[in-house]
C-alpha cells in the first residue's frame, strides 16, 4: 500500500508563481525578513528556500484544503511545515504537532 504522504499533493508540482503566492500567506513575524522567513497556520518556523525539503526542520509544502472547501482555487492552498503537513495528511490532524520553540521548531506530544 503506497505511504498517503507520497501519493498526495505534497508532491504535486506547483508552478513558481502558486508557490510565491501560497507563500504570501504563510504569517510575517516581525523582526524578522518576510522574503526568508515566516510561519504556518500552526506557528513551526518556515524558511522560503526550503519548499519541498524534507531534511530541513524548516522545509514546507503546500497543503490543499480543497476536499473541505469545494471550488475555492488558491484558497484551498496553505504553507505549512512538512511535518505538519505529513500528520495533518495521514492522521487528519487540524492541531499542530510542530510549532516554534525561540528560533528552532519543536515537536509536541499530544
Amino acid at each position: 500500500m503506497p505511504d498517503p504522504a507520497e501519493t498526495d499533493s505534497a508532491f504535486e508540482s506547483y508552478d513558481a508563481e502558486v508557490v510565491d503566492r501560497v507563500w504570501g500567506l504563510a504569517r510575517m513575524i516581525p523582526g524578522n525578513d518576510p522574503e526568508v522567513w515566516r510561519k504556518d497556520e500552526f506557528g513551526a518556523w518556515i524558511h522560503r528556500r526550503e519548499y519541498r525539503n524534507r531534511h530541513s526542520e524548516f522545509g514546507w509544502e503546500i497543503a490543499d484544503y480543497g476536499f473541505q472547501r469545494r471550488g475555492c482555487g488558491l484558497a484551498n492552498l496553505r504553507p505549512m511545515q512538512w511535518q505538519n503537513h505529513v500528520d495533518f495528511l495521514v492522521a487528519g490532524r487540524h492541531q499542530a504537532v510542530v510549532s516554534a520553540d525561540g528560533l528552532r521548531n519543536a515537536r509536541r506530544l499530544l
